[in-house]
């Protein structure tokens, strides 16, 4: 009788039917960016490199770690921050690897710069938000300073 009862029990933990069981770990989300080019008033658009500073920053000798969202050279883009993203610093000469793992559960900032300019020295200009906290955001670029909660835009 009593083994009958711990194979049951096996049964049901083994099955995920578990009573009480649960995850606190949120799934990060694929979140959406309304980009407004601020080079496009008064006159014609310039090219933006649109990119994305994850809050776990190493230190690193080649600048800041970032995500690159694309390019927008009209007047407006919908650009797509990743759900996950993983950045490898290497170690020589025993190639340890520490590896930093950023979410959109996570602190994230937001840059813009000319499209043709290196990345090496690249930073950002909004404050630090939670892209999950919302499903959209709406920011201008190159020098706005604040992402703001805004609808899904789409790419």
């Amino acid at each position: 009788m009593l083994a009958s009862r711990w194979c049951a029990l096996l049964l049901l933990l083994i099955s995920g039917i578990a009573p009480g069981c649960s995850s606190s770990v949120e799934t990060p989300s694929r979140v959406t960016v309304l980009v407004t080019n601020k080079t496009c008033a008064p006159g014609p658009c310039a090219a933006i490199r649109v990119l994305a500073f994850p809050d776990n920053q190493p230190n690193t000798p080649g600048g800041a770690w970032s995500l690159n969202l694309g390019v927008v050279s009209t007047a407006s883009a919908c650009v797509v921050l990743p759900p996950i993203a993983a950045f490898y610093v290497i170690a020589e000469p025993k190639h340890d690897t520490t590896t930093f793992t950023w979410t959109t559960a996570r602190h994230v900032t937001l840059g813009g710069q000319p499209a043709a300019a290196s990345t090496l020295q690249a930073s950002s200009s909004t404050d630090a938000f939670v892209p999950m906290s919302a499903a959209g955001w709406s920011v201008e670029l190159p020098g706005g300073t604040r992402a703001v909660p805004a609808a899904p835009c789409t790419p």
